[in-house]
């Protein structure tokens, strides 16, 4: 990262000022582009999805839930264990 910052940076014109001038640097030998075709703001057509990219995203939508349930859960089981352990202790403190 540092040697892209120093990179950027240039010598003495700063961030913004050499960063045009690497972008530039870096941009000659790509000669593809220039040549891409802007869309005119139409709505570009999106392709219907497969049965199976739909099978798996409703598969990965009811496994995030059943994420959370067990977040939930293994939450409220280490809470319960925290609550016992305190228990536990003051207990042990009061036998000795």
């Amino acid at each position: 990262m540092e040697r892209k910052d120093k990179e950027l940076r240039g010598s003495s014109n700063g961030v913004i000022g050499s960063y045009h001038k690497w972008l530039k640097a870096r941009m000659q030998g790509i000669t593809w582009l220039p040549k891409l075709k802007i869309s005119s703001g139409e709505e570009t057509e999106v392709p219907e999805e497969s049965e199976d990219v739909q099978a798996l995203k409703a598969e990965l939508e009811r496994t995030r839930v059943v994420k959370e349930k067990f977040k939930m859960t293994a939450t409220r089981v280490r809470k319960k264990c925290d609550e016992l352990r305190d228990v536990n202790m003051a207990t042990a403190g009061a036998l000795e």
